[in-house]
């Protein structure tokens, strides 16, 4: 059985999923599963749940409470009233987005080296389904959406500093090259880039990355790209194309700070 967040809400159990219903109540489930095992308030589940809550909205979210109890009977997880609130009980390690938050705190031990931790990353890489809490609305979504994927964000960017550290330059370049343009602002993510497309000798593709980048950035918000991403572009031109950095370990501290 696992709670499904990293993309749209969902409960599984033997590999098949469970009618959760309208979104509304997959909120609900999710505003608990995100304190699994914890108990969460009344006004802190209305709040999760209604950016304008309704009228008899606690009579709302016992309906929803209610309804979840009965479609989660076959998985054996429970809703328990607890404390004032509602606590799902679940092992927060069934909760794909505690699971992924465990093992990218795992990978990111010093004492790990770098082959645990592209491990490690890999795995927690693998329970990403696409947008997190996709489908629900309202503005705690939204936050924790953002959240969670700052999160995967800089999960790739360790993940990608193991791979190129470890000479896999080609595993880099074919994960981030679909993910980068998703996540346009996020510089060290295209430095990773950068480095893995030099690394493979496709130094111009790299110089074309920087410039969509800083083309995003200036229409979209009037900046030009930060620091450490300039000073990269610009040992790359220097270097002709070829990977710039004396030590791909020194050049990943340096750009990703």
């Amino acid at each position: 059985m696992d709670v499904r967040l990293l993309g749209p809400v969902e409960v599984t159990s033997v590999d098949r999923g469970v009618p959760l219903g309208p979104p509304q109540r997959r909120a609900v489930l999710a505003a608990l599963a995100i304190d699994a095992g914890r108990p969460v308030s009344l006004r802190t589940l209305t709040e999760r749940v209604w950016d304008d809550p309704p009228d008899r909205a606690a009579d709302s979210l016992y309906a929803h409470i209610a309804r979840l109890r009965q479609a989660l009977t076959v998985t054996g997880l429970a809703i328990e009233r607890r404390d004032g609130g509602y606590t799902l009980e679940v092992d927060p390690d069934r909760v794909d987005a505690f699971r992924f938050r465990r093992l990218a705190k795992q990978a990111q031990l010093r004492a790990r080296d770098d082959v645990a931790r592209a491990r490690l990353l890999g795995e927690a890489m693998e329970l990403w389904r696409g947008t997190p809490l996709t489908g629900i609305p309202g503005e705690w979504a939204a936050r924790m959406r953002y959240a969670i994927e700052q999160q995967y964000v800089g999960a790739l960017v360790t993940w990608a500093q193991a791979h190129l550290r470890l000479g896999h330059p080609d595993l880099v370049v074919t994960e981030l090259t679909p993910l980068v343009p998703r996540h346009p602002l996020a510089e060290p993510l295209a430095s990773m880039l950068m480095r893995g497309l030099c690394a493979l000798g496709r130094g111009a593709e790299a110089v074309a990355l920087y410039a969509r980048l800083r083309g995003y950035l200036a229409d979209h918000l009037g900046v030009e790209p930060g620091p450490e991403l300039r000073a990269l572009h610009l040992r790359i031109l220097r270097a002709g194309g070829t990977d710039p950095a004396p030590r791909p370990a020194r050049l990943l501290a340096q750009v990703t700070g």
